[in-house]
């Protein structure tokens, strides 16, 4: 009689449970087809939300009493679970083994490896999530690499445990014993899941240990990918496949074994060190009149961003003033102020309801994004405080300090609110003060600090984010038209040398209008603007820019222009001509900015760089430096000779515009500047 298809079915083993000695032989209990939670139980919240691994072990069972030979059987899982969130696999394993056994088969998908260079340092206890290690080189383990501890290794008690590193530090230490002082460095690492036993480890000494100490404490070791099982599945095709198709399309070849939380999200174009937006001053203080009603349902937008502690409005004899993002009057705040968009906003209707005319004080404000600067106070078991004091040189600017620190494993955040208080959302979070003027940063945190972790401060600094009238804008700022006397609208050097004096440049907007050059290259009259004689150049700032299609007329005396290449000895030289038009000179001069500092030697600031210089028409020879203009010399026009300092001293805050004024050591320590003219 043939062996049936019925005859061949699936039992139960000895234990149907997720416990150390589940699995074991098999029984008589059939497991039957197609009857709900035959082999695994409902799945509960708890596991749903935290994740679990049920392993469950089945006997394939011949009932016949046939004697013919069972030549055996294919077992496959037919279809997926419903449940995205559920994978089932299945691998072989023996006939009498149990759970314990299956799951170090699971866990062998890595093997103890070879030794680590380095050995566990001191004893280490159960539910530890950091170890420590010392070793004779500086090489740290990657992140995400895992290691092998081995406890008595080939003892009764032998326990091993892998363990992925997560952050990894190092640092030299010294250790001293009867020969004398030597260094080994210690690792500190923080692994993915604490220790699950208790470790015995080592005290640092001049000669490694033995194989047979490491047998009696805990030996570190690398590892290696065993697969020590095979796994068997299945996935939906994503495309139909026919019978001769040499491949298939299937939806992955991956499928999970254990519960994993991991989120992967990356991070494109983002800085190491944040931006923060900083409210600087954009002018002087600017006074308007508005009439309208402001109320609690009605806000007023002042016209663009604000400075904080500038802002006053008046009606009557109700003065509102900002303080910290806050609308005071009368010492009680009465609404809030958006510094970065100039909208003011109230919470109680102190000016009434009807429509009033305010006059509205203020000094405007630009919001540059500027790179922060950080420090940070290192928490230890000693340093662990609710009170932190530090002087942050120079004084933040106004807004932008935060003060982070981590309580259970969280951060907590605490800002100034741009009139010198610290605060978080609520009191909960801590308080605090900052002086702008001496840059002192004192903090009560609302919580003692992890030890281990860091209180960190951020700003953003003066020079990160610098006031409107501290730049230097060309042609001060105002709107100009170029011209050159090759009749372009640019300013590309013209064909012709102007003649000082006789640029004359007129139109007519429904008025006569008039600007004309006073021969010291400058433009008066119906507007302003400078003129570079000797290249044939000049701004037009019309003080009414006239309509589009209105004429310009310029009527100018230009001469040739006349080059040479001189050559500077002891500072002086000559063009090789006489009677040179003032304020028609042009040089072209190689410098180079020097630095010193108290007793330090002249130092050279970077590479040697081309300056151009002119005269003013007086006689002066000036250095266009970084938009600003330094006496260097003077020039003989009627002789065609001039002189030029060797060494011409540079104020600090022109240097700073030539260096990286972002140079902490030279903010602090102002070294003496000078440009040094070394070629002509």
């Amino acid at each position: 009689m043939t062996i049936l298809k019925g005859d061949v079915k699936l039992v139960k083993s000895q234990v149907m449970d997720d416990v150390p000695e589940g699995g074991g032989a098999p029984t008589a209990n059939v497991v039957v087809d197609g009857s709900s939670n035959a082999i695994f139980p409902d799945i509960s919240e708890v596991d749903r939300a935290a994740g679990r691994v049920s392993a469950r072990k089945v006997h394939v069972w011949v009932q016949s009493d046939d004697t013919d030979t069972y030549m055996g059987a294919n077992l496959i899982i037919a279809e997926p679970p419903n449940d995205p969130n559920v994978s089932v696999t299945m691998f072989a394993g023996e006939t009498f083994d149990v759970r314990t056994a299956a799951i170090s088969r699971i866990e062998a998908y890595l093997s103890v490896g070879p030794n680590y260079a380095g050995f566990l340092f001191g004893n280490h206890i159960n539910g530890q999530a950091t170890i420590q290690i010392f070793q004779r080189t500086d090489d740290l383990p990657a992140i995400g690499s895992t290691l092998a501890l081995t406890k008595r290794e080939g003892f009764p008690d032998q326990f091993i445990q892998y363990v992925r590193v997560t952050e990894a530090s190092v640092v030299l230490s010294t250790f001293t014993d009867a020969q004398g002082d030597f260094q080994r460095y210690v690792l500190t690492l923080k692994i993915s899941d604490p220790l699950r036993a208790d470790f015995p480890g080592f005290d640092v000494a001049r000669i490694d240990p033995t194989k047979a100490q490491l047998a009696a404490a805990t030996k570190v070791s690398s590892v290696i990918v065993a697969d020590a099982a095979k796994y068997y599945g299945v996935v939906p095709l994503e495309e139909g496949a026919s019978m001769g198709d040499f491949s298939v399309k299937a939806t992955g070849i991956f499928t999970q074994l254990v519960p994993s939380a991991q989120i992967e999200t990356p991070i494109a174009d983002a800085r190491s060190n944040q931006l923060l937006a900083g409210v600087v001053s954009g002018g002087g203080a600017v006074t308007s009149s508005v009439t309208l009603a402001f109320t609690t349902s009605q806000s007023l937008f002042v016209g663009g961003a604000i400075k904080p502690n500038t802002l006053t409005v008046v009606n009557g004899a109700v003065t509102v003033s900002d303080s910290g993002g806050r609308l005071m009057s009368a010492g009680t705040q009465v609404g809030t102020i958006d510094y970065d968009n100039g909208i003011l906003s109230l919470l109680t209707n102190v000016f009434g309801t009807s429509a009033l005319t305010f006059d509205i004080t203020y000094q405007p404000a630009q919001v540059p994004q500027a790179v922060t600067q950080s420090q940070s106070i290192r928490v230890t078991a000693e340093s662990r405080a609710l009170s932190y004091v530090r002087t942050i040189e120079p004084a933040p600017v106004a807004g932008t300090l935060s003060v982070a620190y981590m309580v259970a494993s969280r951060w907590y955040v605490i800002r100034d609110d741009g009139s010198g208080a610290i605060r978080g959302p609520d009191s909960g979070y801590g308080a605090g003060t900052v002086n702008f003027t001496t840059g002192t940063v004192s903090v009560t945190l609302g919580a003692l600090p992890d030890v281990g972790s860091e209180v960190i401060y951020q700003w953003v600094e003066p020079q990160a984010a610098r006031s409107s009238e501290l730049l230097t804008l060309d042609n001060g700022g105002k709107f100009y038209w170029p011209f050159n006397t090759s009749g372009v609208s640019s300013l590309a050097p013209g064909a012709k040398s102007i003649e000082p004096g006789a640029l004359t440049i007129t139109w007519n907007d429904g008025t006569p209008r008039t600007v004309t050059d006073d021969g010291a290259g400058n433009l008066t009259g119906y507007g302003t603007g400078t003129v570079n004689y000797a290249q044939g150049t000049f701004r037009l700032s019309p003080t009414t820019i006239p309509a589009p299609g209105t004429p310009v007329n310029v009527t100018v005396d230009t001469a040739t222009l006349a080059t040479a290449s001189v050559a500077i000895a002891s500072g002086s030289g000559s063009f090789g001509v006489t009677g040179i038009s003032p304020g028609s000179v042009s040089l072209t001069v190689t410098g180079q900015l020097q630095g010193k500092y108290l007793a330090t030697p002249i130092v050279d600031w970077g590479p040697a760089a081309s300056y151009l210089i002119t005269d003013d028409g007086a006689g002066v020879l000036y250095m266009h430096l970084a938009g600003q203009l330094l006496a260097v010399g003077a020039v003989d026009y009627a002789a065609g000779t001039f002189t030029l300092n060797a060494n011409t001293v540079v104020p600090t805050p022109l240097a700073l515009l030539l260096t990286a004024w972002d140079n902490v050591y030279l903010r602090k320590n102002k070294p003496a500047w000078a440009i040094d003219v070394v070629a002509s």
